[in-house]
């Protein structure tokens, strides 16, 4: 038995194995004037920004992000709260990704 579970992790490890977290895409839109609050929901929820842009015709903003979905809860009545409902935000299940350094501390499997 001893032999069989080494023989298991050695292979399990040759893969380098990661830590991974689901991701949505996150499409947010918000009138200029919003847009340094709906930037601040943002970058306390770790999301990652993507894209941003000014949609033509209209006084709104676009932007798209990737947003852990284990920072998600509760999102989006932080965003309407803190933008006084002028910004909305769409979420979709994206990706996995690998869980970085500054997360996990100590992790000799580190992605860099």
């Amino acid at each position: 038995m001893i032999a069989v579970k080494d023989a298991c992790r050695q292979d399990v490890l040759k893969k380098k194995p990661r830590l991974v977290e689901a991701m949505y895409f996150c499409e947010l839109n918000t009138p200029v004037d919003s847009l340094s609050k709906m930037y601040g929901v943002v970058s306390r929820r770790r999301a990652r920004v993507l894209k941003e842009e000014m949609q033509e015709g209209s006084a709104l903003f676009t932007v798209h992000a990737y947003l852990p979905v284990s920072e998600s809860f509760g999102f989006a009545d932080e965003l309407r709260k803190e933008t006084s409902g002028a910004a909305s935000a769409l979420l979709a299940l994206s990706q996995f990704e690998a869980v970085f350094c500054d997360i996990l501390t100590g992790d000799p499997f580190c992605v860099k």
